[in-house]
């Protein structure tokens, strides 16, 4: 009999339960286990996954748990072929009709009108965001019944000759009895009468002519002709030299080609002999009252005759050139010198004067124009960029303008409304953003000195100092079909060709420039200033202070950009494109005579579009920081060849300006290397790399400003100079101290003084520029 063994807690059918028990449980668990890991699978590899919720893994082996794809992304390249084929040059041509059906200078109901259309223009395209912002500033406008007007005459006060109250009626678009009559803003108001004294036009070196001819503007009424300055300059040199008055116009060998007989507008684009070009005289820019700092409820506000407004003082007003030949046929004095000789149409002899020959008349100049408190209005719209929303890319154009101004400046901005719908129609329809927030601005009250631009900057400055990417300024955008005409910061420039290299070339029988850029190239090449030579890219040139890329660039530092089709009329000497500021800017000038068709327009719209798209949308900001280096080697080479003396008497160390421009050639070639070995899927790197070159720029100001010049002039590459030294273009401030050294004798310490502080201040700030490029933790100046 076999033994059996008795368990205290129940036996042997207790301990198979148990032992059951414990197999069911570990089946159990691995069960549930498997179900887990087969749960796992499906989700990772059967479910499309929420990149914004699951994170991003990519072929480089980023994986950035809880950031959305967007962060990695880069540009979305159809977008590209997208605003290339969706302008429509019948929208824009739409948009120009509207927007010139009548004058809307700045102040007046018609801005505000078109403001307000603009901005619910910009909602309905689908931005995200579009608002007017008001700036309560200083304006200027004529009597709306006493015209401003320049009489001669007699010792009974009879009036022997007078200029017309307004232009003439060519078109059925100008209506003298429904425009402001010709003025010039901010001119000074009253009657004066005095002899008359032809000054050409109306430069320093024209007023010293005449002083060391004998010949005294003091008491006396000056006529001056448009061109080789701004008018603003021409009356504070009158006001200057003693004159009590000044009257410009544009003489037909300025405005009109020698070729050209008769014909005139509206035949052709060349000026009418009754054209009368209006424009500003204030001397500074922003708020004549509020310089330095916004227009708002808040600010302190100078009297209009402290100095600090920089207003003009005496009265100044424009006339047509056939008045103008009328008057200079009356004047008596010695013959002017040959190059003081334009061509007027009956051979007018040119004298000086002063007076006239029959002694017993006098010139009268009658100003009612009046300087008054209103408000201006910015428009702005806003897309939010979908990675980025903090860095801003802007494109904008003044709205403002003296009539019609169907050139100056609506081409710009039915552009610019015709490239936003565009691009707001991808937004609306969910099937793009962009990875950084573009800005469309329509800016108040350019024309009298970029106040609308300038007060928003003001207001922003801190801001815009640290989100500001780039500036497209969009102002005029054809005045003719000859080449493209680049201004623009040399970070950018890269963009800008890559831009011109993706739109055709708008004439289509050009077979050997089947792009802009190449046609660009052809026609306007960079040249080396040494030998001549062609640089194989198009010419660029910087912006200056003539739109309002102006405070962009040269007071806050952010890098700009600007497009324009334009006429070539080197060969003809002619200054600017004929119709500027006058009532013959029309809607049947742009529609008849420069551009029919509005295919430049459109071309002029799809470049500063891709251009926009490139800046706003790529993962790495497309710009170049080695392009400085050609910029600053070229200003090094005018002011060496043109400055010499000054160089070798002022001891100023050129070895170390050009030390310090190959170091920042240096650092930027290191920096591109740099850029070119990150991981772009790294958004601290990008960012890092990113927030270097749009600072780039802000690295050239100086906080101090231009010696002797007002805020805004802060850039010490891109500001405008006060005075031309040198035939080509070189550092602003050292020209300025070089001419005054020249003008003032060189004995003249505080000059010399002047200079040489300027001189290391600029080699200072090319050196910071270039440390600013190294990496970020190996920016320090060491001797090891």
């Amino acid at each position: 009999m076999g033994s059996s063994t008795f368990r205290l807690d129940g036996g042997d059918d207790d301990n198979k339960r148990s032992t059951h028990s414990y197999r069911n449980i570990i089946v159990a668990v691995f069960l549930l286990c498997l179900s887990f890991a087969i749960g796992l699978l499906v989700g990772h590899f059967g479910i499309e996954k929420d990149s914004s919720e699951e994170g991003t893994e990519n072929d480089s082996g980023v994986f950035l748990p809880g950031v959305p794809e967007a962060i990695v992304r880069e540009a979305n390249p159809s977008v590209s072929d997208w605003i290339l084929q969706e302008l429509n040059p019948s929208n824009i041509r739409e948009n120009l009709r509207k927007l010139v059906t009548s004058p809307h200078v700045a102040g007046t109901e018609r801005d505000f009108e078109q403001a307000d259309d603009i901005r619910k223009f910009w909602l309905d395209a689908g931005l995200d965001v579009a608002v007017t912002t008001p700036y309560d500033i200083l304006l200027s406008y004529p009597d709306d019944v006493e015209p401003n007007l320049v009489s001669v005459i007699n010792s009974s006060y009879d009036t022997v000759l007078q200029s017309p109250f307004n232009e003439a009626n060519l078109t059925n678009e100008e209506r003298p009895w429904e425009f402001p009559f010709p003025y010039l803003g901010y001119s000074g108001n009253g009657t004066v009468r005095g002899q008359i004294v032809y000054v050409n036009y109306g430069r320093l070196e024209d007023f010293e002519y005449l002083q060391a001819s004998g010949i005294h503007v003091s008491g006396c009424i000056v006529l001056a002709r448009y061109g080789r300055g701004g008018r603003s300059g021409k009356v504070k040199r009158a006001e200057d030299f003693g004159a009590i008055g000044m009257i410009l116009y544009s003489d037909p060998a300025d405005y009109i080609a020698p070729w050209v007989t008769d014909d005139y507008y509206p035949d052709s684009v060349w000026i009418p002999p009754t054209a009368t070009s209006r424009g500003s005289i204030f001397r500074g820019t922003g708020d004549p009252l509020t310089p330095g700092y916004p227009a708002i409820a808040s600010a302190y506000r100078y009297d209009e005759s402290d100095e600090e407004s920089e207003l003009p003082k005496i009265p100044a007003m424009p006339v047509g050139f056939e008045f103008a030949e009328q008057l200079l046929g009356m004047i008596s004095g010695p013959d002017a010198p040959p190059d003081w000789t334009g061509r007027l149409l009956n051979q007018t002899t040119y004298k000086t004067g002063p007076g006239f020959t029959d002694s017993s008349l006098v010139l009268e100049l009658n100003v009612n124009t009046r300087n008054e408190r209103r408000v201006a209005y910015n428009a702005f719209g806003m897309i939010r960029g979908e990675v980025e929303p903090d860095r801003y890319v802007m494109l904008g154009n003044h709205r403002d303008s003296w009539v019609l101004g169907a050139v100056d400046p609506s081409s710009g901005t039915a552009t610019m409304m015709e490239l936003s719908r565009v691009l707001g129609q991808l937004v609306k329809e969910g099937r793009w953003r962009p990875r950084r927030s573009i800005i469309f601005c329509s800016w108040g009250a350019e024309e009298f000195g970029l106040i609308g631009s300038t007060e928003w900057i003001e207001e922003n400055s801190n801001v815009l100092d640290f989100r500001s990417v780039a500036y497209i300024n969009m102002d005029i955008a054809v005045t003719g079909n000859y080449s493209i005409r680049g201004r623009g910061s040399p970070p950018v420039f890269t963009a800008m060709y890559r831009a011109a290299q993706k739109v055709p070339n708008p004439n289509t029988t050009d077979i050997e420039n089947p792009t802009v850029y190449d046609a660009w190239y052809s026609r306007k090449p960079l040249t080396n200033p040494q030998d001549g030579s062609k640089l194989n890219i198009p010419q660029i040139v910087s912006p200056g202070g003539g739109s309002d890329y102006g405070t962009f660039q040269m007071r806050a530092g952010i890098t700009c950009a600007d497009f324009r089709y334009d006429q070539d009329y080197s060969g003809e000497n002619i200054l600017f494109y004929p119709l500027y500021h006058t009532s013959y800017e029309t809607f049947y000038a742009v529609d008849e005579l420069i551009d029919p068709g509005f295919v430049l327009h459109t071309t002029i719209g799809k470049m500063s579009g891709e251009l926009l798209r490139d800046l706003a949308d790529s993962k790495i900001i497309p710009f170049n920081m080695s392009d400085y280096g050609l910029f600053l080697d070229h200003y090094t080479y005018a002011l060496e060849k043109n400055a010499t003396k000054e160089i070798i008497d002022y001891k100023l160390n050129i070895t170390e300006l050009h030390m310090v421009i190959d170091l920042y050639k240096e650092e930027a070639s290191n920096f591109h290397k740099m850029v070119d070995g990150i991981n772009t899927n790294n958004p601290v790197d990008v960012r890092t790399i990113n927030d270097q070159m749009i600072q780039i720029e802000r690295t050239f100001l100086d906080p101090a400003s231009l010696p002797g010049r007002s805020q805004i002039y802060r850039h010490l590459i891109h500001s405008t100079p006060q005075y031309s030294a040198f035939p080509e273009a070189s550092f602003p401030g050292i020209e300025d101290a070089i001419f005054k050294l020249r003008r003032e004798g060189n004995n003249q310490p505080d000059l010399i003084r002047e200079l040489q502080h300027h001189f290391s201040v600029l080699v200072f700030t090319i050196q910071s520029a270039a440390y600013s490029l190294k990496d970020s933790t190996a920016f320090f100046r060491s001797t090891m």
